[in-house]
């Protein structure tokens, strides 16, 4: 009988493969002195969507999904450590899983062991601390989404004068 223990880590899409292997071609070309000024400057960034076209975009946060499911499984104890469903419609939560996830394949891929550890040490906790002090005691965390309540006052920013 075969016990699985821990799940392994989703990978991306191609489209996001894709992205992560031209950004290191690039930047060999650059450490070799090689390429033309700006070329990584140029190409899309997984880790940060914004940047990135409609498909590319739409293969992060799919992978992302995936990673939340991941997160959760792995490495919520606690109902309130976990990644709630609603991420999506939290910013602050969207930005960040896609550099967690980028960083995740990159240290598992790594060939030695530091990249996990150092992973494992600070990025997941610094991140799992930042998501759960941002949402506080909303009621997301236990699966009903809570909007924004700090809609009103950012509106209203939005039409005050700026001198």
């Amino acid at each position: 009988m075969v016990v699985v223990i821990v799940l392994p880590f989703p990978p991306p899409p191609l489209a996001v493969l894709h992205a992560l292997e031209l950004l290191e071609d690039a930047r060999r070309r650059d450490r070799g002195g090689a390429a033309r000024t700006g070329a990584v400057a140029d190409l899309e960034r997984p880790w940060e969507p914004a940047s990135c076209s409609a498909e590319l975009g739409a293969a992060v946060w799919s992978w992302c999904d995936d990673v939340v499911t991941w997160i959760n499984h792995e490495y919520a104890w606690r109902p309130a450590q976990m990644v709630p469903a609603c991420w999506a419609r939290h910013p602050h939560i969207a930005r960040e899983l896609p550099v967690l996830a980028v960083l995740r394949w990159t240290a598992e891929n790594a060939a030695g062991p530091e990249p996990v550890e150092e992973w494992n040490r600070y990025a997941f906790p610094m991140f799992s601390d930042r998501m759960t002090g941002r949402l506080g005691e909303s009621t997301c965390r236990t699966g009903r989404h809570q909007d924004w309540p700090a809609e009103s006052r950012y509106i209203a920013s939005l039409d005050a004068p700026s001198w």
